[in-house]
């Protein structure tokens, strides 16, 4: 159910000449570290910020509420908080996330480690998003290899759209952040260039449910093993609810626009869910923290029976210094307006 599902994990952050940095250039040989989020986001480990706060003080019924209701059972708790998280990345001012995704995919004969990387910066005037598929350690022949493989920046800012994107062989891994990184941006068509949108136009939950609740069924929420707690963070004495929940994938896989999201977000047809456990941390104020993912699903991607098992954590951040485009901004302009 998130958006995750993809075959695959990782993104290639923003920067086209990134800082000082050890870069694999060989996709076939890669050695997986865990991502430096430092070298992304600034302030992910801060409580959201007061413009934030007090935009989540106008929510009606939020998570704090949902988690003291006695009268709800524990996967009614989850199932509320986490759409009432989803709705809250519209209502705040700002924020900033960072996705992470490590998969196994087997499609057909081919199979390898897929990267999926996204970072988002939103505002009601800004959308800087970038995402990166990176296959590594692979045997995926040509089509396989290309179906799993993308870079794109979709760049809004004073009302005009420019998307961007660049090839597999200009993206390299850095092993000392965990990163891929794209160079060599190039204006992905004459028609995804200066175009009019508006950037809140970006804040649907269509969008927000990608990053985690993906699925649209009642009772879809395994009611066993569910652990529901409130707990204080170490950085920001500030208090987060932990929940530990999996989804019930009968259900899932019984319904027919669950199953369709998945399809579309993974390009796939005939798929269904082998398990997907979270581990979700959402501030006392209703914004979320972090989630982390874990999934299993099987079916048929481009023309491959195939599966895929990934993890996926995001970390998020509420703070006007992560709000930074200045590195997509200079992208786009050494392209040319």
């Amino acid at each position: 159910m998130k958006k995750s599902l993809i075959v695959f994990a990782v993104l290639a952050i923003i920067l086209t000449s990134c800082l000082a940095f050890t870069a694999c250039s060989d996709p076939l040989n890669v050695t997986i570290v865990p991502v430096d989020y430092s070298a992304v986001l600034n302030d992910y480990l801060k409580y959201p910020d007061e413009a934030n706060v007090t935009s989540m003080q106008a929510v009606e019924r939020n998570v704090a509420d949902i988690y003291a209701d006695a009268s709800l059972t524990d996967a009614e708790k989850v199932a509320q908080i986490m759409d009432r998280a989803t709705y809250n990345e519209m209502e705040c001012e700002y924020f900033a996330y960072f996705v992470d995704k490590v998969g196994t995919t087997n499609l057909g004969n081919n199979s390898g480690t897929l990267l999926y990387q996204r970072l988002r910066r939103q505002s009601d005037t800004l959308k800087d998003d970038t995402t990166v598929k990176l296959p590594v350690n692979h045997n995926f022949d040509a089509i396989a290899s290309s179906s799993v493989t993308a870079a794109d920046i979709r760049y809004v800012k004073d009302g005009k759209y420019f998307r961007m994107d660049c090839g597999s062989s200009d993206m390299t891994y850095d092993s000392k952040t965990g990163l891929v990184v794209g160079s060599n941006w190039k204006r992905q068509s004459r028609g995804n260039w200066n175009k009019t949108e508006n950037a809140a136009d970006s804040r649907s939950y269509d969008e927000a449910r990608k990053i985690a609740i993906n699925w649209s069924a009642e009772g879809i929420v395994d009611s066993e093993n569910i652990t529901i707690q409130s707990k204080v963070d170490e950085n920001t004495g500030k208090v987060y609810y932990e929940l530990s929940f999996s989804i019930d994938v009968d259900v899932a896989n019984a319904d027919s626009t669950t199953i369709g999201r998945l399809e579309n977000d993974n390009g796939g047809s005939n798929m269904k869910f082998e398990y997907c456990k979270f581990k979700v941390q959402i501030w006392d104020c209703g914004l979320a923290k972090y989630y982390e993912i874990e999934e299993s699903w099987s079916g048929t991607i481009v023309m491959y029976s195939g599966s895929a098992q990934s993890v996926t954590k995001v970390v998020f951040s509420y703070s006007e210094a992560d709000m930074d485009d200045s590195a997509s901004l200079a992208i786009r302009d050494s392209i040319g307006v």
